[in-house]
Order: structure tokens, then C-alpha cells, then sequence
């Protein structure tokens, strides 16, 4: 047996900002400095990450985009939603031991 889990981060009024796949589209940004590079590794399309990236600009800032085409342009994220990302990834972690601790107990009482 398995337990499963989600977390995501939302606005104090219950609107969600970063989940999962933010996370993963945010990450690849951060690494190769282009959205559509970065679209592209997560599978999903261009339009689809531009818009979200607007939406993260707009809720919690920290993401500046330079104008330019090839080899020119580029995407940086701040320190800050660097750090929100990373708070995120130690939460995912946390979570995830506890599951398997769980799922331990499950098992085992599965198997006796």
C-alpha cells in the first residue's frame, strides 16, 4: 500500500501560487535562464510557461526577464524566489519521509 500527498504554497486566501510542476518549470528556469528551454524539459509549451511565469511576476515577483532572442534575452530569478523554491523542496522532502514511515506500518501490517 501506498499514502499519497500533495502540497502546494497559496496566498493567505487560498489561492494557489507554486505546486509541483511550478516548482519543476521555476527550477529549469533557473538553470538554463530561458523559458522556453526551460518549457521545453518540463513538457509543457511555451505559451503555457510564459503565462505562468506572469502570473508568479504578478503574486510574488522576483522574476526579470531580459528582451533579446538568441543568445541575448534570458530569465533570472530572485534570491528570494530562489529561497521560496527551496523552502518548498526541504518541505517536499520532509513530508515525503514521514509518508514513508507510514507506509512502512502499513506494509507491514499488510504482510502479518
Amino acid at each position: 500500500m501506498r499514502i499519497k500527498f500533495k502540497i502546494w504554497i497559496e496566498t493567505d486566501d487560498g489561492k494557489p501560487i507554486i505546486g509541483k510542476g511550478g516548482v519543476k518549470l521555476l527550477e529549469n528556469i533557473k538553470n538554463t535562464g530561458s523559458i522556453a528551454e526551460a518549457a521545453k524539459n518540463v513538457n509543457v509549451s511555451y505559451k503555457f510557461a510564459w503565462e505562468y511565469v506572469k502570473k508568479i511576476e504578478g503574486l510574488l515577483g522576483g522574476i526579470e526577464t531580459k528582451k533579446g532572442g538568441k543568445g541575448a534575452g534570458g530569465t533570472v530569478l530572485s534570491e528570494k524566489l530562489e529561497k521560496i523554491l527551496e523552502i518548498y523542496q526541504e518541505a517536499e522532502n520532509e513530508i515525503q519521509e514521514v509518508i514513508k514511515k507510514y507506509e512502512k506500518k502499513l506494509n507491514e501490517l499488510n504482510s502479518s
